[in-house]
């Protein structure tokens, strides 16, 4: 049995969407535990850390794993296990040629070069909101300066790249796969934070991911995808 536990309206939403694909394709099974923010942090709960050391969603195990090795952490990972163990016939990922070398790129590009900026805006904007009435100008001048020197250059320069990527191809490696699952996340979130200045290409990408089967069902088994 494998069992996911998911964070609400966080990124481990990515792996609900595979494990609704996978269900699709191959009928694979599995549990699926949402756990609630704190009310006060917005963080997870501190019951995650029961299940892994890091305390942070997805989190998934699987009982067909070793004992004492059943319990997996950080999305990339399980996305790639989830694929090499139960994507038989490899509708979702490709094992040789460009296209595998363009689904590793994507699948790794996501967190390490897009979500690290895209998550230092939004703590930034988060704090600037939470700052006292008499403070908040001076954090708002801080988080425009900081955004606009270092987190906008970085975030448009991944976007422009993602853009030219997407010409004359649907999903980032041809075929939809695990890296567009990884990707759509961190796109989505600085589509809803700072909009995407006019890229058709990732406009229409990020469209045709949310008009798939499993994305439906995966908002309607876990809820919207952000708050």
């Amino acid at each position: 049995m494998i069992v996911l536990h998911h964070l609400e309206k966080s990124r481990s939403f990515r792996i609900v969407w595979l494990l609704e694909e996978l269900k699709l394709n191959y009928g694979l099974d599995y549990r699926l535990h949402i756990h609630k923010r704190d009310a006060e942090t917005f963080l997870a709960p501190g019951e995650l850390k029961e299940l892994h050391p890091m305390g942070k969603a997805p989190i998934l195990s699987d009982d067909s794993l070793p004992e004492g090795n059943q319990v997996l952490a950080e999305s990339a990972l399980i996305i790639e296990y989830l694929l090499k163990t139960y994507d038989v016939r490899h509708l979702f990922y490709p094992t040789e040629g460009q296209a595998w070398r363009d689904y590793t790129f994507w699948l790794h590009f996501a967190e390490g070069s897009l979500m690290p900026p895209a998550v230092m805006y939004l703590i930034l904007s988060k704090a600037a909101e939470k700052t006292p009435f008499f403070a908040r100008f001076v954090a708002r001048k801080i988080r425009d300066t900081v955004a606009k020197v270092i987190l906008s250059g970085n975030i448009r320069s991944a976007l422009d790249l993602l853009e030219s990527s997407l010409v004359g191809r649907e999903y980032l490696a041809g075929a939809f796969g695990g890296a567009d699952i990884q990707m759509y996340f961190a796109v989505a979130a600085v589509q809803q934070r700072m909009g995407l200045e006019n890229r058709p290409n990732i406009a229409a990408w990020l469209a045709r991911c949310e008009e798939r089967a499993g994305f439906v069902h995966a908002v309607e088994a876990s809820g919207p995808v952000f708050g």
